[in-house]
């Protein structure tokens, strides 16, 4: 499973750059986006879909981490194992992650349920 291709979108760039160093440091590569656009940009470049999609539910200008999941499973042309990501306490985010079948961490994610949760994630999708 190292060496498998992580898409993580947050808009916060502390955030961002913790989880690229933590997969990094796991043996994953990483492109590491803060918004939609972003991440299909960085994708084009690397000529190839990612594994798997770590996305923050609240992106910036209103948009959220399951529209960008989506236009990337869109482009990709098809279904790419997404995880959300949020710090949201309300139900919104999780009903509609789970409506689409997408795991919901909570945020703060221990490394250890972050690690856990993504190979579990790359193994069920038989990466």
């Amino acid at each position: 499973m190292p060496h498998d291709l992580i898409m993580v979108i947050d808009d916060e760039r502390s955030v961002l750059q913790a989880l690229h160093i933590l997969l990094e440091a796991w043996g994953f590569r990483v492109l590491a986006a803060e918004s939609e656009d972003d991440a299909l940009d960085r994708i084009a470049d690397a000529g190839e879909p990612p594994s798997l999609i770590l996305a923050d539910y609240r992106l910036r200008e209103g948009r959220t981490g399951l529209e960008a999941i989506q236009r990337i499973h869109a482009t990709a042309g098809h279904p790419i194992p997404s995880i959300i990501i949020t710090g949201d306490t309300g139900t919104d985010a999780l009903d509609a992650a789970r409506a689409r079948g997408v795991p919901v961490l909570q945020k703060p994610v221990m490394p250890p349920y972050l690690h856990s949760m993504v190979t579990q994630t790359l193994r069920q999708a038989g990466g």
